[in-house]
């Protein structure tokens, strides 16, 4: 086919063909167009292709989506509805909403409401519904497309209790109160997030600690570095300012431990601080080792620690880095320094007393040779008067010698133990300083001596004092006068008074001197030590045992006092003794008023109980008061003594006694034991302690257990009669058998350490012979047992037995630090109370008593207690009948604590 053109010179004789050209044109046109469409067709068929692929995708992502989520719901909050779009069979929706795979509408804050208060947890529940409230979610969507939070439910089927609840506007423009809502468990992130926070925690707290750790070391350590030894790096963790000055932060670790050491460091320790602050060799001195120190003194004269600590290995074990710390240790050196000079001085004290056993060993035995040597004499002499009368001297000699080394030996434990005391009491100054010039003769013995007794300007001649102690004051100084004075030589007592100017009180002044070898101002500056004497009684001829002068100068301290000495060797020594002492009227009477000739016969016929468990000890003592014409019987132990005087007719023993350790009943337990008889007699009959214990609380307890009279072992015959003596002439015995009265003591302050009102204490006197009496009052107490003031009027048996008083009530017992208060309730018809407090249930230990003397007083308060104790309370009435006190029986208190 071509072109047909007008011009072709054959188209005249084709009119036909001219004529079908429009037709074929036409039909070439559709053609083309159909072409096109194909084209298209195809297009959109590949379009449509790709379009369902990313369709799939879409799917299968929505598909996973939709399973990751247990419940989802389609919302319309202008409506108020919910459409359930999907809820798990495992969902706790499922239980909650009827047929839930079928299309229903819910309302919407109902829905909320009731699963909220079914499923939701107690503490997110208000949570739950706030956050799905139709307003808040308008408020919260109005400006962005989502939001979501997490909360807690009651375990679904699976158990999953943990949800997060995803809230969607579904249109991306404009919000049109239409939303999608959907949750989904999340127990697996909530466990991987509290496992992580759980690990962020324990971190923290390591790091908080570790953090401690440095502050509270940085406390001990003013410095401290950390030191990296393979890069010579070191980086300060703690330190002062002056450090940081120095060092800064950060630096070459061995440049700066030598800018140290030649800042700080003392030249004589220098050279030994900087080859410890080595760090080349420090590795190979740690190989073994986990830290390393040293001391060193500083140049401003303190002392210090310096410490090296490993703190990281390699694999091999070589350290690589280290912590040093410095440390300031002036204090625990100057402890140290103290600690050494303590011990050092301990170790003396103990040389010295091992010194002092071993000297005292000899001075013991030599009496004791001397005892039985002169013992075997007599027996051999037996029918030469002359001879066992020299011999019994030297024996008596030696034993007074024995006794004087004891009481010494006591009076030191008695000053090592706190314990020694001062017993002051009325003391007639002359009568007392007579007794010196026998008892100078009797220590004079062979020797050639001048012993010249001097008193004179004695202004106050009764004066408060311990009239043991002074004497035993006296006695020592004495003693060492005559004994290191030699034949011919002198010895001076002078005594004399001076007036203060008020006229209570005065010094007394006592001046000791001699003319014998004198002391070295060596020894003068420790002659008051313990154990301490200038000569060996082994080589020297002259004895003692170092304790003398240390008691002296704890008596003199005791009475506040002063003493002085001046002395040269060769020449002799003086002692200056000055005691402050209180004067008082002299209206007393004490036991050595009673002269021996008086006591000797107003204690003929007596007879006695004596209760001993040693039969060569009864024997002695039972000879002894039959040379005066007292009887005894004898109580081989304490239970035997009660039941013997248990078993006794009235009158039958004038007093008891009492020996304090014996098997089966001590002397404590029998007293006891005899005061709470039912008999005539028990509260009253004297019963005197015999024992070796003579420091104050064995006395005390002797006393408190009922005891009249305490007497420490050997017994002074003396003593003891002017004692018999003074009970028997003081005691009035009624037709019933029992007495009444009191023993006449000297006056005696009331103790600080009880306070109430009407109250009378218990007095404890002490004889000028160092013997105890209790002036207390009668009663069918253990604690008491008193000898009766002579009455004029006779006490019927009926009256001793009459009715009780009622007993009382204790209403509260108040503690405070060191003292207790105690109330109990009034009673009728009662004379007063008496109250004791112990620390044990027994009332034996630490136990105070107090006798409140008036009917309407109801309180008392007991003061200087040990703090923290705990103490018993009990109290009883009594009431006074004719002239004995009747007593109730006892009501305990609550145990109480003091503060």
């Amino acid at each position: 086919m071509g072109f047909v053109r007008i011009d072709n010179p054959n188209i005249k004789d084709c009119g036909d063909f001219i004529d079908i050209i429009p037709v074929i044109g036409h039909h070439m046109g559709s053609i083309r167009e159909n072409n096109k469409k194909d084209t298209l067709i195809q297009q959109h068929k590949l379009s449509m292709t790709a379009n369902q692929t990313e369709f799939e995708k879409d799917r299968q992502f929505l598909e996973v989506l939709y399973r990751d989520y247990t419940s989802i719901y389609y919302v319309d909050l202008s409506k108020n509805i919910a459409e359930p779009l999907k809820i798990d069979r495992i969902a706790n929706a499922a239980k909650f909403i009827d047929s839930p795979s079928k299309h229903i509408t819910l309302n919407y804050n109902d829905t909320i409401k009731q699963y909220s208060e079914t499923y939701i947890t107690k503490e997110h529940s208000k949570r739950f519904c706030d956050l799905l409230n139709a307003d808040y979610l308008r408020q919260e969507l109005c400006y962005k497309e989502r939001f979501s939070f997490r909360y807690r439910s009651l375990p679904n089927i699976l158990g999953q209790q943990y949800f997060e609840a995803q809230i969607v506007r579904i249109s991306e423009t404009d919000f049109d109160n239409r939303i999608l809502i959907g949750f989904r468990h999340i127990d697996d992130i909530v466990a991987s997030e509290q496992k992580r926070q759980h690990e962020l925690e324990t971190a923290l707290a390591e790091t908080k600690l570790s953090n401690e750790i440095v502050s509270a070391l940085g406390k001990i350590y003013y410095a401290i570095f950390r030191i990296d030894l393979v890069n010579d790096f070191y980086k300060e963790i703690s330190s002062e300012s002056e450090i940081h000055h120095l060092t800064g932060k950060i630096g070459r670790a061995s440049t700066e431990m030598i800018e140290l050491c030649d800042t700080f460091v003392a030249p004589e320790y220098h050279d030994k601080v900087l080859e410890f602050f080595d760090l080349s060799t420090l590795a190979d001195r740690l190989h073994d080792e986990e830290t390393l120190a040293t001391e060193y003194l500083a140049k401003d004269g303190n002392w210090h620690t310096a410490r090296f600590i490993v703190k990281k290995r390699d694999n091999n074990g070589n350290v690589t880095h280290i912590l040093y710390a410095t440390r300031l240790i002036s204090d625990a050196k100057r402890r140290e320094k103290n600690w050494i000079s303590i011990a050092e001085e301990a170790n003396k004290a103990n040389l010295a007393k091992t010194e002092f056993i071993s000297q005292i060993a000899h001075d013991i035995r030599t009496p004791m040779n001397a005892i039985l040597g002169f013992e075997t004499l007599a027996e051999q002499h037996i029918n030469e008067p002359k001879t066992v009368e020299y011999n019994l001297k030297k024996i008596k000699s030696s034993g007074d010698f024995l006794m004087e080394l004891v009481n010494e030996v006591l009076d030191i434990t008695q000053i090592e133990n706190g314990q020694l005391r001062i017993n002051s009491q009325p003391v007639n100054i002359p009568k007392l300083l007579d007794d010196f010039p026998p008892m100078l003769k009797q220590l004079q013995g062979d020797k050639k001596l001048n012993i010249i007794c001097n008193q004179h300007d004695l202004y106050q001649k009764t004066l408060l004092v311990d009239p043991l102690r002074l004497k035993q004051i006296y006695t020592n100084i004495l003693s060492n006068a005559i004994k290191y004075t030699p034949d011919g030589g002198s010895v001076t007592f002078e005594i004399y008074e001076e007036l203060f100017l008020n006229n209570k009180y005065i010094n007394l002044i006592a001046v000791i001197s001699d003319t014998g070898i004198g002391m070295s101002q060596e020894y003068i500056n420790h002659m008051y030590s313990k154990f301490s004497r200038a000569t060996d009684s082994r080589i020297n001829k002259v004895g003692g045992y170092g304790l003398g002068l240390s008691i002296v100068k704890e008596l003199v301290d005791l009475m506040n006092g002063r003493i002085n000495v001046t002395s040269k060797e060769g020449h002799g020594t003086t002692f200056k003794i000055i005691i402050p002492l209180e004067c008082c009227a002299e209206n007393y009477k004490a036991l050595q008023d009673i002269s021996d000739t008086s006591a000797h016969d107003t204690c003929k016929g007596m007879h006695l109980l004596v209760a001993e468990d040693n039969t060569l000890n009864y024997e002695v003592i039972s000879e002894l008061l039959a040379m005066y014409g007292i009887t005894c019987d004898h109580a081989e132990d304490g239970s035997v003594c009660v039941e013997m005087f248990r078993e006794s007719s009235i009158h039958t023993y004038d007093a008891i006694l009492m020996d304090m350790q014996m098997p089966v009943m001590d002397g404590l337990q029998a007293t006891s034991a005899i005061r709470n008889l039912n008999k005539p007699g028990a509260h009253s009959i004297p019963i005197i302690a015999m024992t070796a214990n003579a420091f104050k609380d064995d006395i005390q307890r002797c006393l408190d257990a009922g005891m009249n009279m305490h007497m420490s072992k050997p017994v002074n015959m003396e003593k003891l009669l002017k004692a018999l003596a003074k009970f028997k002439g003081e005691v009035s015995t009624t037709g019933n058998g029992e007495t009444s009265g009191e023993v006449v003591t000297t006056p005696v302050k009331t103790t600080d350490n009880i306070e109430t009102t009407g109250e009378t204490v218990t007095p404890v006197v002490t004889t000028t012979n160092g013997d105890s009496i209790n002036g207390g009052t009668t009663s069918n107490n253990a604690t008491n047992g008193v000898v009766p003031k002579p009455s004029t009027t006779s006490t019927s048996l009926q009256a001793s037995n009459s009715k009780k008083p009622a007993t009382t009530k204790v209403k509260k017992v108040k503690a405070t630090k060191k003292s207790l208060t105690i109330k109990w309730s009034k009673v009728k018809g009662a004379s007063g109370y008496e109250i004791q407090v112990a620390t044990d249930k027994y009332f034996k230990k630490n136990k105070k008593s107090i006798l409140v003397k008036k009917q309407k007083t109801t309180s008392a308060k007991i003061k200087k207690l040990k703090s923290k104790k705990k103490y018993y309370v009990r109290v009883r009435t009594y009431k006074v009948v004719g002239r004995k006190k009747v007593y109730s029986s006892w009501i305990n208190g609550k145990a109480t604590k003091t503060k």
